[in-house]
């Protein structure tokens, strides 16, 4: 199978047939969630005559239903097919030639669709947190999730009175060196995530912290109860070495 894949990947022509497939599924898939929405259109249409204010309100209201209509279909669509794409994906390391990126590199394509036309509209409400708990996301009690930046949500865990800002980024995922890496994300109870923070796989936060605004949270780190992570503007850039010896 690596090699084929190698080969698929590694030559041009392959490469970009197996790139217009892809698309193509993702135009289907796309064209699947616009089906209730052209019924409910074209039914409207059916019953009305476009010969007067009122008819063309109530068909512009039917419009813009049908819009929000679209949002719930793609978050039932493309939550299923999502999770079937990742079924049995575990943290840890996988090349760009195992069937597992391959999967997961057809599931990001999907996800990005999804972030860049539903979730913005639909962040903080229950229709988000559905997608995510269809996902396989373990979300707790009285959690409030103000951004569409949970990538990889069947690896996390939030516990119960979270808060997650908007514009927060939560990866179970990086890419480096050729290889993907896949971890879990645990976020304590009563913890708040502000606005535009960053958290990287393999991160254990714990109960009643602050992770502040635009701050970073490194792979792997565990951050005890009570902690407030915070990134100090105006601080001058500092080589790794040295931060890492402050820090010791």
């Amino acid at each position: 199978m690596k090699k084929v894949l190698d080969f698929l990947m590694s030559n041009p022509i392959t490469s970009a047939v197996a790139t217009l497939i892809t698309y193509a599924f993702y135009g289907a898939v796309i064209g699947l969630c616009t089906v209730p929405s052209i019924y409910l259109i074209t039914f409207v249409n059916s019953q009305i005559d476009l010969i007067g204010i009122k008819e063309y309100a109530i068909f512009g209201i039917t419009l813009g239903l049908a819009v929000y209509l679209y949002f719930i279909t793609s978050i039932l669509v493309f939550g299923v097919l999502e999770r079937l794409l990742i079924l049995g994906f575990k943290p840890g390391r996988y090349k760009t030639n195992s069937l597992t990126f391959v999967r997961w590199l057809i599931y990001s394509g999907l996800h990005v669709i999804l972030l860049n036309t539903t979730m913005p509209f639909v962040a903080g409400t229950f229709w988000g947190q559905l997608f995510y708990k269809i996902l396989g996301a373990k979300i707790g009690k009285n959690v409030f999730i103000n951004t569409k930046g949970l990538h990889d949500a069947y690896l996390l865990t939030i516990e119960d009175n979270v808060v997650i800002g908007g514009d927060a980024n939560i990866s179970c995922h990086t890419f480096e060196g050729n290889t993907l890496t896949l971890g879990k994300i645990t976020i304590r109870k009563n913890t708040l995530v502000c606005a535009e923070a960053y958290i990287m796989p393999g991160a254990d936060i714990g109960e009643n912290c602050n992770i502040g605004i635009k701050s970073y949270v490194r792979k792997n780190r565990k951050v005890e109860d009570k902690s407030i992570i915070m990134t100090i503007p105006g601080i001058p850039a500092k080589k790794v070495a040295q931060i890492i010896k402050e820090e010791k």
